[in-house]
């Protein structure tokens, strides 16, 4: 071990060299292999990246107010990422405001509220609620039939809902950790006019 040391280090004009040699004759034996491309194509996309940095970092002392704007956008989009609600929060949030509704005397809660948390708990017994997450937000949406139902109708894919009627049966939207609809529905929940 101690002479391999010694024979690449032995001068530090002499060991440069050593490395070269080693260096070349590595290249040639991968010469023509999968390797060899594979070295390539690395290198490329490191002096592309490299080249992308350079160019980012000479547009952001050009133009500051662009690239704060585009950085304040970045941070907003990982904000609604990261705060995107899910049927479990859905759950709790119908819950919560039946609890609350179900404080107050029935002759003074608004209708529409009571209305809209029975269809919730309807379509909940009967399996129909569907939930999509589209990363910023999610759309929670009214199925036909359960997930178990065996009928034909059910099953054919010509009698699904479509997607253009999906927006007729959007039951609620999640935005930044809030659910809209329900929300929106129970703001005068104790209010009968």
């Amino acid at each position: 071990m101690l002479k391999v040391c010694k024979r690449f280090y032995s001068s530090p004009v002499t060991g440069n060299s050593n490395w070269q040699t080693v260096s070349h004759k590595f290249n040639q034996k991968i010469k023509g292999t999968f390797l060899e491309k594979w070295a390539k194509f690395w290198k490329t996309v490191a002096k592309d990246y490299k080249e992308v940095a350079i160019n980012v970092k000479q547009d952001i002392k050009q133009k500051p107010l662009k690239a704060a704007a585009y950085f304040s956008a970045s941070a907003f989009v990982g904000l609604c990422i990261q705060f995107n609600p899910d049927l479990q929060s859905f759950r709790s949030k119908y819950v919560q405001s039946a609890n609350e509704v179900g404080l107050v005397p029935l002759s003074l809660t608004n209708p529409q509220a009571v209305e809209h948390l029975n269809y919730i708990e309807r379509c909940f017994n009967q399996q129909l609620i569907r939930y999509v997450n589209l990363g910023i937000f999610s759309i929670i949406w009214v199925d036909k039939f359960s997930k178990e139902c065996d009928t034909y109708e059910s099953k054919c894919t010509y009698l699904q809902v479509p997607y253009w009627g999906i927006p007729s049966r959007i039951l609620d939207i999640g935005f930044l950790n809030v659910w809209w609809i329900t929300s929106r529905k129970m703001l005068d929940y104790d209010i009968n006019y």
